[in-house]
């Protein structure tokens, strides 16, 4: 590769960074500049170093000024990557935009400054609702997961207080994540004795109804996870509302008390071991008072499930 071709692909990431920042997505910009984004000799950070004749005519052209220092920071990138955009649009003739008979803005090139100065449209503030994604501090959550994951440790994904489309992207997310991880360990035969368990609260929030895509990663979990290590524990109020498909691949239920008999006819049309019992489930309200359906034992058994309550294991001291 050449430096031309590295200073257009550094050049490209300096257009995505000024168009966020934009759109007014929050940022640490010492971050940036420890990630190295470095092109040829002059091309890095915050400077994309257009040459001197090419910079001196698309300011003469649209700031009527001659231009200022090269930019060293994120607010003076933007600044000035909005004056090319306009350059280019405006004055597409200019011998200074194209460089050893080639573009100097190629079309994916083109495209980002179009979208950060749109000639018509919003451009950056059509990103401003996919703020709440976005973490200036953020690391890369889903190696640190798994590299926990890998280490035998508990990790709890808490989403209570997050609206219901992040809590489908991040669960979405991370269960891929998670899959192609395991899936990677099967074909290289490094899965040892290392099992996987995920745990879904309010799953009919994840698992929706009326879904006729089987090759989504939960679908897979239902089918494929038991060669990849992988198990799956999901809790939800409503049986009607989770998938069909992965009703049917679920091996063991524990029932406790349905208020609808919509909901207890439900259960019994997936899982024909729970037709007679509708009544009881409907009538039963002690707490932990539950019935349980397994896999080895395909008969529908009442149980009582204690509260589990932390107990300190007590030391001695000599």
């Amino acid at each position: 590769m050449t430096d031309s071709d590295r200073n257009r692909a550094v050049r490209k990431i300096q257009m995505y960074w000024a168009i966020l920042n934009k759109a007014g997505f929050p940022v640490i910009e010492t971050r940036l500049r420890q990630a190295g984004l470095v092109g040829g000799p002059h091309v890095r950070n915050f400077d994309c170093h257009f040459n001197v004749p090419l910079r001196t005519a698309a300011y003469a052209a649209i700031r009527q000024a001659a231009p200022p220092t090269n930019p060293n920071n994120l607010d003076g990138l933007q600044a000035e990557l909005e004056v090319f955009a306009r350059f280019r649009r405006e004055v597409p003739g200019d011998p200074n935009l194209t460089k050893d008979s080639r573009p100097v803005f190629d079309p994916d090139m083109v495209a980002l400054l179009d979208f950060l100065v749109p000639a018509t449209g919003t451009g950056p503030g059509i990103l401003r609702s996919y703020i709440a994604y976005h973490g200036a501090d953020a690391g890369n959550f889903q190696t640190e997961i798994l590299g926990l994951l890998d280490g035998g440790q508990t990790v709890i994904l808490d989403l209570g207080n997050a609206t219901d489309s992040i809590r489908r992207y991040f669960s979405n997310l991370l269960s891929t994540a998670v899959f192609r991880a395991q899936e990677t360990k099967f074909v290289s035969n490094t899965l040892s004795n290392r099992f996987v368990q995920l745990y879904f609260e309010e799953a009919h929030n994840l698992f929706p109804p009326d879904s006729k895509d089987l090759t989504g990663v939960y679908a897979r979990f239902a089918k494929e996870g038991a060669k990849f290590h992988i198990g799956m524990v999901y809790s939800t109020q409503s049986p009607s509302t989770i998938n069909k498909e992965l009703l049917a691949q679920t091996e063991n239920f524990f029932v406790g008390h349905m208020s609808s008999q919509d909901e207890a006819k439900s259960l019994s049309r997936v899982q024909a071991a729970f037709a007679g019992v509708e009544d009881d489930i409907l009538r039963a309200k002690t707490p932990g008072y539950m019935r349980m359906l397994t896999m080895s034992h395909r008969f529908v058994v009442p149980i009582q499930a204690f509260r589990f309550e932390a107990r300190q294991t007590p030391t001695s001291v000599s």
